[in-house]
This record gives structure tokens, C-alpha cells and sequence, in this order.
């Protein structure tokens, strides 16, 4: 009988992560969603199903309690499961002044983008490598380029994502597995984040996408062996212009860009 590839996807009950896990049912993939236990994962694989003829299975989880991944994982491996495709998309911000945001909120951050992320890799790579042609996408972020004061985190843990999977991708050229970063600019996922649009006026609804919008170009740029993906023009041509400033002024601009956070 032969077996069946499937695509695992962290944070996979809302947003962009929700994004990902219908477009790759809409190509036929099976697939293995992982986010924390609520209805919002049984009602992503309903949607789904009620769509196209895969093989859902879900495994909720908070990813950052302690032997969170290796759970996972020892569930993968129970079902003998054969991972294709691997999304690193679940993640964490917030905004606000350093010193008055609560640091177990700050290591949060750091634990989910960062830690778990890691720890996915490192177990998951070995059933990555048994395939003929594997793929890992991590989620990044626009700002990895960009490091944005009332952000300072946050953007530090994107950069980590950035700089991560391009070592690790060079890594890995000569074989079967390809690692691609994508690093969307503003995504309207949740309420929080419409606010967030609104408080930065219309200069944000230039650069802003939806959450189908990313997965879409982030699956083709990854599928086409794309290294860096930084979905819509705009937000390229930002990044290519930021890299030609002075860090100084580059800085002091940006500073002025994000000080609505600062009273966060």
C-alpha cells in the first residue's frame, strides 16, 4: 500500500495558519494541524472536509509547555505518519515600551517563536529527510528587516526565524529538504490587528494583506525553491529601500512610525 504524505502546520486554528491549512487541502495535501485545545481547530477541519477529499488529524497543544514537541512528535510517530511538508507558522507579539511590557510575556515570545521552532526542526528533520523532496517553511516576518523600537522583541525573535533558516537551508542544499523563511509585512489576522491597522491610518492599508493572501504566495515561492518570500510588492520594495539607509536615520524614522505603541 503506499503511503501517504501529509503537511503539518503549528498554529494552524486561525489567521495565516488557517490560511495555510486550506490552500494546502485546496492541493490535495493531508494534513496534521497542531494549536492550543479549543473548537476553533475542530472547526478548521469541518471547514475543510466539507471542501476536499484529505486526511485531517489534529493534536492540540500548547507548544511552549514543557515536552510539548516531543508529544508531537511521538504522535506522529505512533501513527506513522510521513511528514512531507513542514509550517512553522504558530507565533506570538505584542507592542509597547520594553520596560513596561511583563517579562514572562516578553520570554513568551521568545519561547514560542523561537524555542519551539528549533524544536520542531530538530525533530522533524530526520522524517523530512526520507523523502525524495521535503520542504520546511518558517514564519518570519517583515520586520526582521526592520527593527522596530516598541517592538524590540518581537522583531528580535522574527530575526533569529530569518537568520535561522537561511543557515539552515545552506545546511541542507544538497539534500532533499528545502527551507524557505517568508516575511509578510501586516496581516490582518484578528481584532487586535485591525487595530493595529487603523491606529498606523491608511499608509498601512498600502502594505496590509490577508491571511489567504500570504499562504498563497508563501506555498508557491516555497514549492518554486524560493529562499526569501516577502509577499506583496510593496512590501519587497520596502525591504530593499531599507537596506540602503543609514541604520541611524533608518532608526529615528521607524521610531516615529511605532511611537503609537509607546504608550502601551
Amino acid at each position: 500500500m503506499k503511503e501517504e504524505n501529509y503537511t503539518l502546520i503549528t498554529g494552524a486554528s486561525m489567521g495565516i495558519g488557517k490560511a495555510f491549512a486550506m490552500a494546502c487541502a485546496a492541493k490535495g495535501m493531508n494534513l496534521i494541524l497542531v494549536a492550543l485545545p479549543d473548537n476553533l481547530l475542530n472547526e478548521v477541519k469541518n471547514d475543510i472536509l466539507s471542501l476536499y477529499k484529505v486526511k485531517v488529524h489534529l493534536f492540540s497543544i500548547d507548544l511552549t509547555e514543557d515536552y510539548a514537541v516531543t508529544k508531537l512528535f511521538a504522535f506522529c510517530q505512533e501513527n506513522r505518519f510521513s511528514i512531507q511538508m513542514l509550517i512553522n507558522n504558530a507565533g506570538i507579539g505584542t507592542g509597547g515600551k520594553f520596560e513596561n511590557i511583563d517579562l514572562d510575556k516578553q520570554l513568551q515570545i521568545i519561547n514560542l517563536n523561537n524555542k519551539v521552532l528549533v524544536r520542531m526542526c530538530h525533530y522533524f528533520l530526520p522524517l523530512l529527510k526520507k523523502q525524495k523532496c521535503a520542504y520546511i517553511l518558517n514564519m518570519s516576518s517583515m520586520e526582521a528587516n526592520l527593527p522596530l523600537p516598541y517592538k524590540a522583541v518581537y522583531t528580535g525573535s522574527k530575526n533569529f526565524v530569518y537568520a535561522f533558516s537561511l543557515a539552515l537551508r545552506e545546511e541542507l542544499k544538497n539534500g532533499p529538504v528545502k527551507v524557505s523563511v517568508v516575511c509578510p509585512g501586516p496581516v490582518v489576522t484578528n481584532p487586535e490587528g485591525l487595530r493595529r491597522m487603523e491606529a498606523h491610518g491608511s499608509r498601512a492599508k498600502l502594505v496590509v494583506l490577508m491571511p489567504d493572501e500570504v499562504a498563497k504566495i508563501a506555498l508557491e515561492g516555497l514549492e518554486n525553491g524560493k529562499t526569501i518570500i516577502i509577499p506583496g510588492k510593496i512590501n519587497w520594495l520596502l525591504v530593499k529601500i531599507s537596506r540602503i539607509f543609514p541604520t541611524a536615520q533608518k532608526m529615528r524614522l521607524l521610531e516615529r512610525l511605532f511611537r503609537v505603541y509607546s504608550t502601551h
